[in-house]
């Protein structure tokens, strides 16, 4: 009996080694192909239809210096989702508390790899805090192209209901892979749930025309919305002075 639960035991382990080596693999490439930039300027016309917000289209200028410094210049007003924005590996990794799943998958007959694991509410920049209670689990995951090793999807979901997801589009620059366009979706059921929140019975008056433009599905009782970004005018590792960086 001891000799078979020593058996057992050795084979519950090997899976679980395999895929801390698979994860470790996975990071260090990603992070590796990552780093190959030092630092890049873009233009990003920005669209959005989103619950609550109404914004033309917007072009903003983005720069980026190498670990994580960011800047982005605007005129008037702007909405910018800081996650997944420029799908910096080092940040979204840090967001995981723990990893639960490492899986290889087949599209399009490209192999990939998916990552799944539980988040830090806080790490998140979205409206989330409006809708979660304590007991919400929040839970990431990740598409990683194994080819180009590039972040392609991300997915965030609640209390196992996805409530936001990125999906990017990458062009080869230089032999460097940045993004072209990132579409992001947020659906959020149950948005009676932060009326009192918004402190505004006109907003979730389902008579709004500007509520109904926005987002608002008053027959399913949602919040959803969707911002699309298409990059272009990339100037990559030629040098940024760190002022650009220094907030006035």
């Amino acid at each position: 009996m001891k000799k078979y639960n020593f058996i057992f035991m050795i084979f519950l382990f090997v899976p679980i080694k395999s895929q801390h080596t698979d994860l470790q693999k996975i990071k260090n490439r990603i992070i590796t192909q990552f780093s190959k930039i030092e630092d890049y300027q873009v233009d990003i016309n920005i669209k959005i239809n989103m619950t609550g917000f109404r914004m033309p289209k917007k072009k903003i200028k983005m720069f980026y210096k190498k670990p994580d410094k960011l800047n982005i210049k605007t005129n008037g007003f702007a909405i910018i989702p800081k996650t997944g924005i420029n799908n910096n590996p080092n940040q979204l990794f840090e967001m995981f508390n723990y990893i639960t799943e490492v899986n290889r998958t087949i599209r399009d007959n490209k192999q990939f790899y998916f990552i799944t694991g539980t988040v830090n509410p806080d790490s998140i920049d979205l409206p989330i805090k409006n809708f979660q209670s304590e007991e919400s689990n929040i839970t990431m995951s990740l598409l990683i192209d194994a080819k180009d090793w590039i972040i392609t999807e991300i997915d965030i979901s609640m209390d196992k209901e996805k409530i936001f997801s990125i999906k990017t589009y990458y062009i080869n620059i230089n032999n460097l892979m940045v993004p072209e366009e990132t579409k992001l979706v947020i659906g959020i059921k149950e948005i009676s749930r932060i009326k009192n929140n918004f402190n505004s019975d006109l907003l979730f008056n389902s008579d709004n025309d500007l509520a109904k433009a926005s987002g608002f599905n008053f027959k399913n009782d949602e919040f959803k919305g969707e911002i699309s970004m298409k990059f272009s005018n990339y100037i990559i590792n030629k040098g940024i002075d760190d002022k650009v960086f220094i907030r006035n």
